[in-house]
């Protein structure tokens, strides 16, 4: 394989999904080419940087989109966001057919990223699926909740039309149920898809499961239209923020039979093709399926470090006669850790969280693979130090979910 005849277009934010792409391919000698202002520019693999409009505006990104890849300046999109796998599914007869073949049809994207769509068709066989209620009337939020009873938790059906910050609230009474089911504020620029999906508008309510805290374990790998899965690892969220509805920020290589089977079981269900992350909830012995990310994920890096390598088996599937054999993970013991924040500074932003509940929830306990574990950065890699640097500074700057939506809740 050339290559140096197939880039690959990165849309530049300042997420470590993004960097570890970049590192992976980069290292390759795949040509990156950034769009966009974000960390990843500076990246010592960056080969080409332009401006692109805002990704979040969609009735000006897509057209743009649309028109440099028919002009052929775009050939491969990382799929690093659920915008981009969205938008990337709408336009993929624009695409060259080997590029197409490993691009999932929007029916697959909707069925992912629409949560009430997923939770219809996430049962795993054997166990209960988790119930989950959308009215989009608040006057019929209370009947419909009062046999689940409280706690529930409260979050957007999908990060299309509301945008990334909105994780949702754990809530724990009627009075805050109240208070908190209202339409979402549409993002600047995505007026068109809100009407296209008007349901996105209002929020949905699900049962909550208390090992969510400490036992969301994840089956992430890629899949290939026609050869099936060809990489598959299993691991879980040691830490997460916000505590109960939050991204993983300590996540933890593991090996678990059940859980791969079960994972598995629903991506072959749901999504034919692609890179993917799917989320399950332990809670002794069921298992309930909560997300399904058909897409690069935030802890992507933990499996590039593990032997698997999703963005070279990825690149590879999109040349004319795909070559990379499937890879299984090793059996070393791997976590990847959100660099700038320690354990220490997670349990204190977590009593600052948990301020005024009215439920003492149990602190975080890990005991399972207690031994020494070699550790990565979700964040960036020091080989690449720059980006990584800027990734930490702009968190700092913008700490959005991880500080300033959960404290502006309680005031």
């Amino acid at each position: 394989m050339n290559v140096k005849t197939a880039p690959v277009a990165v849309f530049d934010n300042y997420w470590g999904t993004t960097l570890a792409f970049a590192k992976s391919l980069g290292e390759k000698g795949v040509p990156l080419h950034f769009y966009g202002n974000g960390a990843g520019r500076w990246s010592r693999y960056c080969t080409r940087h332009s401006s692109c409009p805002p990704i979040e505006a969609s009735d000006k990104f897509e057209p743009w989109l649309r028109a440099k890849i028919r002009s052929g300046e775009i050939t491969r999109v990382a799929p690093t966001t659920d915008l981009l796998a969205y938008y990337v599914s709408k336009l993929r007869q624009e695409f060259a057919p080997e590029v197409r073949r490993t691009i999932a049809p929007l029916e697959e994207i909707e069925g992912c990223l629409i949560k009430t769509r997923f939770a219809s068709a996430s049962r795993i066989s054997g166990h209960p699926i988790l119930t989950t209620l959308a009215p989009d009337d608040p006057a019929e939020i209370m009947d419909c909740v009062a046999p689940l009873g409280f706690p529930v938790i409260l979050k957007p059906k999908s990060h299309l039309v509301v945008g990334s910050d909105e994780r949702g609230h754990l809530i724990e009474n009627v009075a805050e149920l109240s208070q908190r089911y209202r339409r979402y504020a549409v993002v600047p620029g995505q007026e068109g898809m809100a009407m296209t999906y008007p349901e996105l508008c209002w929020p949905l309510v699900q049962r909550y499961v208390p090992s969510a805290r400490n036992r969301v374990y994840s089956v992430s790998g890629i899949k290939d239209v026609d050869r099936g899965i060809l990489a598959a690892t299993v691991s879980y969220k040691c830490e997460q923020w916000p505590p109960d509805v939050g991204v993983s920020m300590v996540q933890i290589g593991c090996e678990d039979n059940r859980v791969l089977e079960a994972g598995l079981e629903i991506v072959n269900r749901i999504l034919s093709r692609g890179i993917f992350e799917i989320e399950l909830l332990s809670d002794g012995e069921h298992l309930y399926a909560i997300d399904l990310n058909p897409r690069a994920f935030g802890f992507m890096a933990l499996d590039i470090a593990r032997g698997v390598d999703l963005p070279w088996l990825w690149w590879c599937s999109t040349m004319e006669n795909p070559s990379a054999p499937p890879m299984s993970a090793s059996s070393q013991m791997v976590e990847a850790r959100h660099s700038l924040l320690s354990f220490r500074s997670l349990n204190l932003l977590r009593r600052l969280y948990d301020q005024g509940s009215s439920r003492r929830r149990p602190p975080i306990v890990d005991s399972e693979n207690a031994g020494p574990r070699a550790s990565v950065s979700m964040l960036g890699d020091w080989s690449d130090p720059l980006p990584m640097l800027l990734c930490h500074l702009h968190l700092l700057k913008h700490p959005r979910s991880l500080v300033r939506s959960r404290l502006a809740t309680k005031t």
